[in-house]
Formats: structure tokens, C-alpha cells, sequence
């Protein structure tokens, strides 16, 4: 599972991306990678490990809540976008 989130706000020349998703590794370990930056750059990342699927889960969507609190939009596959 991926979710991805803008944040555009052209008044303070703001044009960030934000993705955060589920991972798990050849061990088992549950994980969380974010990614993060200004649209048109690589932006940065970074992977957090969990032992558990839940946690990783929760962790997920603590992210997600804290984004859309300052701001950011969910943003929508192109298909779901077009009603199709």
C-alpha cells in the first residue's frame, strides 16, 4: 500500500510531495518508506522498521493523519480521478 500527498500553495512558492508506504524485507521485518521534497527533485527518504505488521500499520497512519493536519492532500490514482 501506497499513499501519496501534495501540498501546493502558490502564495508561499510551496509545491511539496509527500509518499509513504508499507515495506517488509527478506527477514520479515515490517517497515514503513517515506518519501519526501519538491516536486521536479528526488526529494529524500528513509525506511522505519517495526516488528510487527500492526505496528507498521499504525505508524502509516499516524504519518498520514500528521500530513493532513498541516495541509496535505490525498492524492488520487489517474483512473480513480476520472470516474472511470
Amino acid at each position: 500500500m501506497q499513499i501519496d500527498m501534495r501540498r501546493i500553495d502558490p502564495s508561499l512558492n510551496m509545491n511539496r510531495f509527500y509518499s509513504v508506504g508499507l515495506t517488509k524485507d527478506l527477514f520479515g521485518q515490517h517497515g514503513v518508506h517515506r518519501q519526501w521534497g519538491r516536486f521536479g527533485t528526488w526529494g529524500r527518504h528513509c525506511h522505519d522498521w517495526y516488528r510487527t505488521q500492526t505496528e507498521a500499520e499504525t505508524a502509516l497512519s499516524d504519518l498520514v493523519k500528521q500530513k493532513l493536519a498541516r495541509g496535505y492532500l490525498i492524492k488520487l490514482p489517474a483512473s480513480e480521478g476520472q470516474g472511470l
